[in-house]
């Protein structure tokens, strides 16, 4: 549902795009109104205008697509977390022969993280035994590191102390884990996390995608569809084709917009607009004005 939901916005627009293009071929619909254009212009008028609708439904579509495409290939980044040293070092009671395995409850929240739900079952749940030492630990293994902290010395503020949130805080949270964990999305070409403090050790890795629909990864090269695009479209191509095709829409619309300004009759726009007002106050604002009708109904005193 959450693939779907990010696709809305190139879904709308291939089908606006289908719109104006189905209204240009058959020369019909609200776009090709002439009601207020000059008599002897209608039919040049109409043929611009076409020919624009025509180059702005092509110009929408593969915007649409290049959009898509760019949501499914490149809106997930792979992301690795691991423990710091201040967490082994704060914590070393928590670990138990360098593993450490966290119990919560269904119903109940702990820090940083968002796992177990609200539902208030009451049900316990097991995560782990997880290995202090990964180095590629996902969400749910690195919050159930800081929960587990947190649990045991959550009024401890020398070991988390409030701040005005942070990226692992839920619920509005306001205390602070940043010292205990580190994230990345950069790996190098051995498919292992960077987790770099210097520019030199930064330009050793690069960013990882997976696929919307898939979970296909952008350094894969398994020969299946979504990694041969990967393999053509770049996320710099994409965002220069998007640019591009949007600037293009908007002055083909612009262009519509003055078509429309100059093949229209000031006369025929002027009355169009007075009877629409005309329409509006069809009804005499005496029909509102009840003190009159409450004068005129009152008994006359003898």
């Amino acid at each position: 549902m959450d693939n779907i939901f990010s696709l809305l916005f190139p879904i709308l627009l291939f089908l606006i795009g289908v719109y104006v293009l189905v209204s240009a071929i058959r020369r019909s619909g609200k776009l090709f109104s002439t009601e207020n254009l000059k008599d002897d212009s209608k039919e040049k008028a109409t043929k611009i205008m076409r020919g624009l609708y025509f180059a702005l439904a092509g110009i929408m579509l593969v915007m649409s697509v290049a959009n898509g495409l760019q949501t499914v290939l490149y809106s997930k980044s792979l992301t690795y977390y691991r423990v710091t040293d201040a967490y082994k070092e704060t914590f070393p009671d928590l670990l138990e022969n360098g593993q450490l395995t966290y119990e919560a409850t269904n119903n109940a929240g702990y820090g940083m993280s968002c796992m177990g739900g609200s539902t208030g079952t009451g049900e316990k749940i097991t995560y782990g035994p997880y290995s202090v030492d990964n180095q590629k630990m996902d969400m749910q293994e690195v919050s159930a590191f800081i929960n587990k902290a947190y649990s045991v010395y959550s009024a401890d503020r020398t070991k988390f102390p409030l701040v005005s949130g942070g990226l692992m805080s839920c619920g509005g949270s306001t205390v602070d884990y940043s010292k205990y964990y580190q994230q990345t999305s950069l790996i190098d070409d051995a498919g292992e996390p960077v987790y770099a403090q210097t520019d030199a050790e930064k330009a050793k890795g690069h960013a990882v995608y997976t696929s919307t629909f898939g979970n296909v990864r952008s350094d894969a090269n398994d020969g299946s569809f979504l990694s041969k695009l990967y393999g053509f479209l770049s996320p710099t191509l994409l965002t220069i084709l998007n640019y591009v095709f949007l600037g293009l829409a908007i002055v083909l619309a612009v262009l519509v917009f003055f078509v429309i300004r100059k093949f229209t009759d000031k006369e025929k726009l002027e009355k169009a607009r007075a009877q629409t007002q005309g329409y509006q106050s069809s009804m005499p604002s005496s029909a509102f004005n009840f003190d009159d009708l409450e004068t005129k109904e009152a008994p006359k005193k003898k």
